[in-house]
């Protein structure tokens, strides 16, 4: 019997073990079926599915991929994805078993994302030399400071450089054990701050944080922060007793700056927070349509490969002058200001 006449065996509920929606529905479509804890293999169905993909992958490298191969992404922003501070964090009996370590790594990253601005993900301890290549540095939720980096990153600033962290940062040591004489710890002379308390806010409670370009809600957590030459950029609002403290920082230190974060901000208050730092280091931000993501990857020669992304289920329209020239290799087509975006389409646009 021909397997498109088959009855093939479906599962109207997912697993307990799917948490994914992804591994939700090829278990339930039957694609894929678990051998052994962590183990699975391709049903039939699925099978010729992953040929399918395959096949239109292939063709499209046949076409391009000689071009576009060794392209590489030039990121002027370093996130410093810290291990140590994720089991830190993830082992610590406080503030509250709401905070999640990739969230808030999430929560800074997706402001840039937003903006179509590239970046690393970069360890703590990058040497100085590496980490020079940077205009900004962002290292969220860094609790636990390893030898030597609370000074390098001090070197990183008076030179030049931007620094970004915030709550729960600079607690621990090396060994997990907590800091003493005041948090943020080693990074307390760099952040011109000393944070006094780190308070749990109840879930489903927010602060309001309210400055300048900043009117925002945090959650989770809030620092009680006293300034020991920062400047303010934010306070709490509310009539709790956080009203009136700083909520955001900024320390000049040597020919660079450092900012304080003292909650995490709600998606609004981040975008505006993270939005005059990107101005003012002229990291070129690219304004897409929601759910449609541009990078930039420099190729030999000169030439610029601008990958476009769809990833909604929608049509999606949109103009970019910094695109108008460039030519869309998979089709041939010469851009000239409307570019449109099929669901889940790519296009990869050469520019010179």
């Amino acid at each position: 019997m021909k397997l498109s006449k088959r009855h093939l065996k479906t599962l109207r509920e997912a697993p307990k073990e799917a948490e994914l929606v992804s591994h939700q529905l090829l278990i339930r479509a039957n694609l894929v079926r678990k051998v052994a804890a962590g183990i699975y293999e391709f049903m039939p169905l699925g099978y010729r599915s992953l040929r399918k993909v395959e096949n239109i992958v292939r063709e499209e490298l046949d076409r391009i991929g000689r071009r576009i191969m060794g392209s590489r992404i030039e990121s002027r922003v370093a996130i410093m994805f810290d291990w140590q501070s994720y089991w830190s964090l993830e082992g610590c009996v406080g503030p509250t078993t709401g905070f999640n370590y990739p969230n808030e790594v999430h929560r800074f990253y997706r402001a840039l994302w937003r903006r179509n601005v590239p970046v690393d993900m970069i360890a703590s301890t990058t040497p100085l030399a590496r980490l020079s290549q940077y205009d900004l540095a962002i290292a969220p939720a860094l609790i636990t400071v390893l030898p030597g980096v609370a000074e390098t990153l001090e070197a990183y600033v008076a030179d030049g450089g931007t620094f970004i962290t915030g709550y729960m940062a600079g607690i621990h040591d090396e060994h997990d054990l907590v800091v003493p004489g005041g948090y943020p710890g080693k990074l307390r002379r760099l952040m011109g701050v000393w944070v006094e308390e780190i308070d749990a806010l109840a879930p489903g409670e927010t602060i309001e944080v309210h400055g300048g370009t900043v009117d925002a809600k945090g959650e989770i957590v809030a620092s009680i922060i006293h300034r020991e030459g920062a400047e303010r950029l934010a306070t709490y609002g509310g009539d709790e007793f956080y009203a009136g403290h700083s909520a955001l920082t900024v320390n000049a230190y040597g020919k660079g700056k450092a900012y304080f974060v003292g909650t995490p901000l709600d998606e609004t208050g981040m975008s505006a927070f993270m939005a005059p730092i990107i101005k003012e280091l002229d990291l070129k931000s690219l304004d897409t349509p929601e759910d449609v993501s541009l990078s930039v990857r420099y190729g030999d020669g000169g030439t610029r490969y601008a990958f476009l992304i769809n990833n909604s289920a929608a049509d999606k329209r949109l103009c970019l002058s910094e695109l108008n020239g460039g030519t869309e290799l998979l089709t041939g087509t010469v851009i000239n200001d409307l570019i449109e975006l099929k669901p889940y389409g790519v296009d990869v646009i050469a520019l010179r």
